[in-house]
């Protein structure tokens, strides 16, 4: 048999052979869609959820670098509120020793 021609496996096998072209009988070919498609359903259900993961990434990013700013002001705050009673104090003290 040459390239062109059909080859039958054996009885009971759905698919044949031409030039590395695959012929399938018709309960084969709905098997093969059918499990095409629930794949292609997980595909799109994972996406999906993919895409809100993203989504609340995307949201806790926001709330912690909102946080962080909020961190920040409150440090520089303190900061000056630790300077102010420093200066307070150093001038209490030069006062006592008069």
């Amino acid at each position: 048999m040459d390239n062109t021609d059909i080859s039958i496996l054996s009885k009971g096998k759905t698919s044949a052979s031409t030039n590395d072209v695959k012929a399938y009988n018709k309960k084969t070919l709905g098997d093969k869609i059918c499990k095409l498609t629930t794949t292609n359903v997980q595909l799109m259900i994972n996406k999906i959820k993919t895409e809100k993961v993203k989504v609340n990434l995307e949201t806790d990013k926001i709330q912690l670098l909102d946080k962080k700013n909020f961190l920040i002001i409150k440090k520089e705050k303190l900061q000056i509120e630790i300077t102010v009673l420093n200066v307070v104090e150093l001038s209490n003290v030069l006062i006592h020793r008069y």
